[in-house]
């Protein structure tokens, strides 16, 4: 050690820079996580992209009323229906042309947004919070319930999702509803897992290993602290998962399961109109264009969000 002692003035000439970290460090340190993820965000196309693909198609969905020159009642049902102007053509009159029953095509994909983009919301929200629960719960006690929970998620896995779908609409009935039900169900598994292996990675850090020395409860642990650690795989399959279950429930509407005649969703106009891919090719194109953007849109900002969420991929 040096005789001489260094007073502050001297330090910061043999270390340049070190003022001005002093500086900046308490500014950093104060600044939320968020913010950085939301900077980092606006930095990746990916995630951009697919933003800008979910944020048009939300626009559209919300503005259905003002864009559609027909309109359903309140329950959904269609009653405008016009033979002698039926599978016309796109034109100045109709932008997408008209169905099998002269209805207006464009009005009807508008309002078909609003039913695909509920489906898929409402359903990743149900298989979350039901597999958020299940696996923060095998996860954190482990033994039994870990070994009882999981195994019943491999049971569950071990069918494919469509075929276990379309049990499940048999066993309790068709129906958007149902559909719904039935998407959520399916997708619980994959979820449960995500939250485990994100439980037992946190559970044995220093921070929980203080907090129960602190006296801290299991409940209090794992909510306030587990969990929120492991948020960011939960959003990123989240957010796969939404385009995932928007085509699973166009497949159980294609197949007559889902939504029912005269309700407006894209699977089920797809089912209604495939027998007119040569006659009227229109009419399948356009919903299984829409359909393959939301997928896309919901893909993309998903692989975006792994790469800002993920440290392991922010150096790539």
């Amino acid at each position: 050690m040096s005789d001489v002692e260094t007073t502050p003035p001297e330090r910061d000439a043999l270390l340049p820079g070190i003022a001005d970290l002093d500086a900046i460090a308490p500014e950093a340190a104060r600044r939320p996580p968020w913010l950085d993820a939301l900077r980092r965000i606006r930095r990746s196309r990916l995630a951009m992209a697919g933003l800008l693909i979910i944020g048009l198609l939300g626009a559209i969905a919300l503005a259905a009323p003002a864009i559609a020159s027909q309109h359903p009642d309140d329950n959904g049902v269609w009653r405008t229906t016009d033979m002698r102007n039926r599978e016309q053509t796109p034109s100045a009159e109709h932008w997408m042309g008209t169905d099998q029953l002269g209805r207006d095509m464009l009005s009807r994909m508008v309002y078909a947004a609003r039913m695909s983009l509920l489906i898929g919301v409402v359903s990743v929200s149900l298989a979350i919070a039901i597999g958020t629960l299940l696996g923060a719960v095998a996860g954190f006690l482990g033994g039994a319930a870990d070994m009882a929970i999981m195994r019943f998620m491999d049971i569950m896995l071990a069918f494919p999702s469509i075929l276990l779908a379309l049990a499940i609409v048999v066993l309790i009935g068709e129906g958007l509803i149902n559909v719904m039900l039935a998407v959520g169900i399916i997708s619980i598994p994959t979820y449960a897992r995500i939250v485990r292996a994100s439980v037992l990675g946190e559970i044995n850090r220093e921070y929980v290993t203080a907090s129960r020395a602190l006296g801290a409860s299991g409940s209090r642990i794992l909510l306030r602290h587990v969990l929120p650690n492991a948020l960011a795989p939960l959003i990123v399959a989240g957010s796969l998962g939404i385009g995932s279950a928007i085509l699973d429930a166009a497949g159980l509407g294609f197949l007559g399961l889902g939504a029912q005649p005269p309700l407006a969703e894209w699977g089920l106009m797809l089912s209604d109109t495939r027998q007119k891919l040569f006659t009227a090719p229109w009419l399948v194109a356009f919903p299984g264009v829409a359909i393959m953007l939301t997928v896309l849109g919901f893909n993309l900002l998903g692989d975006g969000l792994r790469d800002v969420l993920d440290p392991r991929l922010r150096g790539r």
